[in-house]
Order: C-alpha cells, then structure tokens, then sequence
C-alpha cells in the first residue's frame, strides 16, 4: 500500500481563475502486509428469511500479519438462536482484538464499536460536537466518542425477533413477496487498547472507557429475495444529550 499527497490551489479574482499551482507533499511511507488465517467455525443454524432463527454458529479465528507492522488479529464470535414459535431468542458475545508489537500503531485505522451491524444508537456521523464533556485532563476530548475506538473491542447483543409478514408456516401474516420481522433488541460494547483499560460500571456520563448500551426496536424487510433493509429506532444509554436515534442498514440479521 503507497501513499501520495499532492496539493491543488486556485486564486480567485471574483468568478476568474487567475493562477493555479500543483505541489507534492511528503506522504507516508509504504506498506507491504502479509497476512494468513486459520479459523475453527461450526454453524448448525437456520435461516429465516431476514435473520437465523434456531441454532448456533461460532468461529475463532487467529490473522497473524508480518511486514512493515507486525501483530495477531484475533477474533471470537458466538451467536445462539432459541426457536420458541413464532419467535426466536437470540444471543450474540463477540470479541475482535489486534495484539502484537505494532498493534497500537496510528497508521492502522481503530476499531470502531458504533456500527450498525454492532451497537446501535452510536453511528460515527450521527455524534455531534455539542454533545462531548470537556475532560478537565484534555479539554480537546470526547469522552462520548473517544470510548467507541480502541484496537480491541467486545460487544453482546441480545434480540427477541417476531415474523410479521412471511409464509403460512413462518409469520403472523400470509405475505410472501414481503417478508418483514420485527425485533427488540439489547447492544452492549466496550472499546479499549493495550494501554487503556475499560471501566466496567455502568453510568450515562463518564469521562473514562465505559461500555456503552443501547435498546430498541428494529424492522427488517427481505427486498426483492436478496436485499435485507433494516431500520431502527435505539435509545443510546451513553448519550444522554442525544436521546433517541433513527438508522438504516442493509445487512441481515446477525
């Protein structure tokens, strides 16, 4: 992976372009990564048409990678699924970590726990500047962001989900070309590296690495037999300035 960095200018003379300039700048310098994995992965679960609805699945996984950065990813993911008709019980504890000499470096992106497909209510674009604490160590922090980055994370998540419209077998309601299943849902995460332990106590404000929790209802529609909408409304625990947030994804149900 190269970088480059060129600067562009422009000088305006009211709506008239009267000068341009181009200019390299110094840029990073290059990566060469190397990476192999090996995995142990079971899955005896079953499929409902927006989410799995009965069984299990896990995976654990080990990515060493050697080059420019040296580290081993690692990751362990178990989910479980209780079929008590019509509904299903899911449960989901998953953990992702970079672990190493250079897992810290700044030139790998962080892990980010607020994705939608994670914990809900905390998406990257929906945090507002007005909503940090000022850190009486760091007035240039946030808190309220800061805790959701990390090169290791762990999340659960916990989800009652109901077939609305579905097949005779499977949904309240005959409508198969629109299968839709509502669910409630519990996320829990909490973001940390080698230097900054997480704080595991449960509060709205914090300066300190604190899980962050969130509950909500969600809807996901099978589209066209391929496409799974999923749209929700979460009540993010840990943002207390924010209150309630609206999201879309197009993602199944883990």
């Amino acid at each position: 992976m190269s970088f480059d960095r060129e600067l562009f200018q422009a000088i305006a003379v009211g709506d008239t372009i009267v000068d341009r300039n181009e200019e390299s700048l110094a840029s990073g310098e290059t990566l060469g990564l190397f990476q192999g994995s090996l995995a142990l992965v079971g899955d005896n679960s079953y499929f409902g048409f927006t989410s799995p609805v009965r069984g299990e699945r896990y995976r654990l996984e080990i990515e060493p990678t050697f080059g420019t950065l040296r580290y081993q990813s690692l990751l362990a993911d178990y989910r479980r699924y209780v079929f008590r008709r019509p509904v299903t019980l899911a449960f989901r504890a998953l953990h992702f970590g970079r672990y190493g000499s250079d897992a810290e470096s700044n030139r790998l992106s962080p892990l980010y726990i607020g994705h939608d497909t994670l914990v809900r209510g905390y998406r990257i674009g929906s945090i507002r500047a007005d909503e940090c604490t000022p850190a009486p160590s760091n007035p240039n922090a946030c808190p309220e962001f800061d805790r959701l980055i990390g090169s290791r994370i762990g999340v659960a998540n916990l989800e009652l989900r109901l077939p609305i419209f579905g097949t005779e077998g499977f949904g309240l309601f005959e409508l198969p070309w629109l299968p839709t299943e509502l669910a409630a849902f519990v996320d829990a995460g909490v973001a940390w590296t080698a230097d900054e332990s997480p704080e595991l106590t449960f509060t709205e404000r914090s300066f300190e690495r604190i899980p962050v929790v969130s509950a909500g209802i969600a809807a996901r529609i099978l589209l066209g037999g391929f496409a799974v909408l999923q749209f929700y409304y979460s009540e993010p625990f840990q943002r207390p300035e924010r209150g309630r947030v609206t999201g879309f994804v197009i993602a199944p149900g883990w």
